[in-house]
């Protein structure tokens, strides 16, 4: 019977002949087969970054050698986690004795999450829960889009309790594994123990707490978790990609619950934060590039942290195809490479745009929008606009977009905010309909 760890090496050697050998190199030289469970091979690698690479690049190709190979179609899954096998077979992170579920990425920590404009506030919270874990700000909620760093932070308060604090039991989960393990529970009969479970921690981190929006038996049963673990003052964190007032369908109570602590928001990181965030990922994985090409990327690839380090992937992937180094690499190359991320970007979005879709979309003129009347027709067209100003352009100070329409000051931007943001909440058809129109502004 053949071993798991020659499985692996054919997969590997029959991918030697069918890519190049630079790229094989750099990818495939250090990985390690430890495990195979229901036909997914389960690979390490040293890094995220190379985890993340090949899980989006190579398994397609993986799983079509393997059943060349051995009519079986293996599933790879590429892991960074330094793992450790269990008596029961299955696998958890292997580091200090610090009690967790056994998800914390090491590599979330505070050291490695750059700060600027658009998050020193929820870092600052974040450090302070770390520090006094149950006394500071209890629960922390953290919001913000999708890869803005809300799990980066919440894991960083778990790996810091896990250094300074070792025997305080830490908890991650999501708000969606927390509902399939309640299901199971109520399937086996076994809700004590899952009470149990979650109600002796020191600390919970909960990801996506949106996740229970609907949901009306595990927002009970969270609820009850949530009073045990603060009535003991255990720390609570929770995350989401959107405010409490945004999330429909959760209980008042829940929502009153989650805002005894502190609210913190993640934004878009502005250019010199993206500088920053690019010039230390490049760091940290030994790749380098020219000042101009890191401007470059910093500028036109603003939307999360994520797609920063996806377009680092990108040009390493192209580098490592052609044989080039990355330096070598200029900004006019690199628009090539990275040309699907950058296009909608290029464009400029500024408060002439955002006003002539409006009018487009509700037929009135931009002179209209400029008028002092308070008539319906146009006064709400003006508010959708200043709205969307204020949201798509976050360097746009509310006294700017205010005298861009000519009003009187900045509350008046604050009160059209409010009034959008109240008829989403009534109105799911003018929310569907603002999405799209936000859609047409990025993507014309």
């Amino acid at each position: 019977m053949e071993r798991d760890q020659d499985i692996w090496e054919n997969v590997l050697n029959t991918l030697e002949d069918h890519i190049n050998p630079k790229s094989f190199k750099t990818w495939f030289s250090d990985t390690k087969l430890i495990d195979i469970d229901n036909n997914i091979l389960l690979v390490q690698v040293p890094t995220k970054f190379t985890a993340d690479f090949l899980n989006q690049n190579y398994t397609i190709l993986l799983s079509e050698i393997s059943y060349n190979l051995y009519k079986k179609e293996y599933k790879v899954r590429f892991t960074n986690y330094p793992l450790k096998k269990q008596k029961n077979g299955s696998f958890r992170l292997n580091g200090n004795q610090q009690q967790s579920s056994g998800k914390l990425n090491p590599k979330y920590t505070f050291d490695q999450f750059v700060v600027g404009k658009s998050n020193n506030f929820a870092h600052s919270a974040s450090m302070a829960v770390a520090e006094s874990p149950g006394t500071a700000y209890n629960p922390l909620f953290i919001y913000g889009e999708s890869g803005m760093g809300k799990t980066h932070l919440m894991q960083a308060i778990g790996n810091f309790l896990g250094e300074e604090q070792s025997s305080r039991c830490v908890y991650y989960t999501t708000a969606e594994e927390f509902t399939n393990e309640m299901i199971d529970a109520l399937k086996t009969k076994n809700m004590t123990e899952f009470r149990n479970k979650f109600r002796n921690v020191d600390v919970l981190l909960v990801d996506d707490i949106h996740f229970l929006a609907g949901k009306e038996s595990t927002q009970e049963t969270f609820f009850h978790t949530f009073n045990a673990l603060y009535e003991n003052k255990r720390q609570i964190v929770i995350t989401s990609d959107r405010p409490l007032k945004d999330i429909h369908d959760l209980e008042k109570r829940l929502v009153t619950r989650f805002e005894w602590g502190l609210m913190a928001d993640l934004k878009s990181p502005d250019f010199e934060t993206r500088v920053a965030i690019l010039s230390k990922k490049s760091e940290n994985e030994d790749i380098f590039l020219r000042e101009d090409v890191v401007g470059f990327i910093a500028e036109f690839v603003s939307s999360n942290v994520r797609a920063l380090e996806g377009s680092l992937i990108r040009i390493l992937a192209y580098a490592s195809y052609n044989n080039l180094n990355t330096e070598d690499i200029d900004p006019e190359l690199a628009k090539e490479i990275l040309s699907d991320l950058i296009s909608e970007k290029i464009r400029d979005i500024n408060l002439d745009t955002i006003m002539q879709k409006v009018c487009d979309m509700y037929d009135v003129t931009p002179r209209q929008l400029m008028d002092k009347t308070r008539k319906k027709n146009i006064a709400f067209p003006r508010q959708v606009a200043m709205y969307l100003s204020n949201l798509l352009i976050p360097q746009a100070s509310l006294k700017e977009i205010a005298e861009y329409y000519k009003r009187k000051d900045h509350t008046t931007v604050l009160h059209a905010k409010k009034m959008i943001e109240n008829q989403f909440r009534s109105d799911n058809k003018f929310r569907i309909q603002i999405e799209l129109l936000i859609k047409e502004i990025k993507n014309p």
